[in-house]
C-alpha cells in the first residue's frame, strides 16, 4: 500500500476490509498517539498498551467515522478520552508534559547537577499542570506537546479556535503564575 494515499482513501479502504489501508494508517499516526498517551499516563508500557487499544478501537469504530472530519482529529479524539479515562482509573492525577524516558534511553548529562535541576524542573511542571482544569490540560498538551494547529485542537476538543484559544491563553497564564512562585 502506498503511503501517498490521503487519509481519506486509506479509511475508504480499510471500511471495505482492507487492513494493508489501515496498517498504512496506523504506521502514520502511531507515534504521535503514543505521545498523546505518554502526555497523559507518565508510563511507556501504559502508553504503548493505550497506544495499541486506541487503533483496535478506530479499526472496530471505523463505519461510523464521518469523513468529512479529519481522521486525524478523530484518531486524537479517541487517543484524548482514553488516556483521560485510564488515568482515572489508576488515580493519577498528574502530568509532567516531559518525556521522563529520556535518561533512561542513554542521554545523560555529564553534569549531575543539571541533572538534579531537570529533575527539579519536572516535579515543578509536573505538579503545576496537574492543577490545571481538566479541559485547559488538554489543549495545553495538545497545543504545545502535540504540536496541533489551533484549529486541530479545537476540532479535538469540539470547540470552536477562539474559545480553544482563550483556553490555551488561560491555562499558560495559570502555569505561568504557578510556576513563578
Amino acid at each position: 500500500m502506498q503511503a501517498t494515499h490521503t487519509d481519506n482513501e486509506l479509511v475508504q479502504k480499510a471500511k471495505d476490509e482492507d487492513t494493508g489501508a489501515f496498517s498504512v494508517l496506523v504506521d502514520r499516526y502511531r507515534q504521535k498517539v503514543f505521545q498523546t498517551c505518554m502526555g497523559f499516563v507518565h508510563n511507556t508500557d501504559d502508553a504503548e498498551d493505550l497506544t495499541q487499544e486506541i487503533f483496535v478501537k478506530a479499526w472496530n469504530a471505523l463505519r461510523s467515522f464521518d469523513e468529512r472530519a479529519a481522521f486525524s482529529t478523530w484518531l486524537y479524539r479517541i487517543a484524548v478520552n482514553k488516556s483521560i479515562n485510564h488515568t482515572r482509573k489508576m488515580k493519577l492525577r498528574s502530568f509532567t508534559g516531559i518525556n521522563d524516558e529520556v535518561t533512561e534511553s542513554g542521554y545523560v548529562d555529564e553534569n549531575a547537577e543539571n541533572n538534579l535541576m531537570r529533575s527539579e524542573q519536572r516535579a515543578q511542571i509536573k505538579s503545576a499542570v496537574s492543577k490545571l482544569k481538566s479541559r485547559q490540560k488538554k489543549a495545553f498538551v495538545l497545543f504545545y506537546y502535540q504540536e496541533l494547529s489551533l484549529t486541530e485542537v479545537a476540532d479535538v476538543l469540539e470547540m470552536s479556535p477562539k474559545a480553544t484559544e482563550s483556553l490555551i491563553f488561560r491555562a499558560r497564564k495559570k502555569l505561568q503564575g504557578l510556576l513563578s512562585r
